[in-house]
């Protein structure tokens, strides 16, 4: 199971939260696990799931309104982020859902 180490948000170039985990992603085969990760919290719902080359995407529920967990190879980034000023305003509390698994 991953477990988050640091999260903190960013307001540019657009809101987003950046998310670091306890061990370095790998794409082929930690976007199941970052799914499994998303999933323990009872809040976040309908998890779909894109994998290319050098991204993962999954796009979840949160308070009804749609976010999206990119974790990118090259940069070995991932953060989250929405498409909408609405769904901006509850990055923060998403943020403080998800810092509960701080190690």
């Amino acid at each position: 199971m991953l477990r988050l180490r640091q999260i903190y948000a960013s307001a540019e170039p657009s809101p987003q939260l950046q998310l670091h985990f306890s061990q370095p992603l790998d794409l082929a085969t930690d976007a199941p696990l970052l799914r499994q990760w998303l999933q323990q919290y009872a809040p976040i719902s309908r998890l779909q799931t894109e994998i290319s080359m050098d991204l993962v995407l999954l796009r979840f529920s949160f308070a009804e309104q749609t976010f999206y967990l990119h974790a990118e190879h090259y940069t070995e980034a991932c953060w989250i982020d929405t498409d909408s000023a609405a769904t901006d305003m509850l990055l923060s509390d998403l943020h403080r859902l998800l810092a509960q698994d701080l190690l």
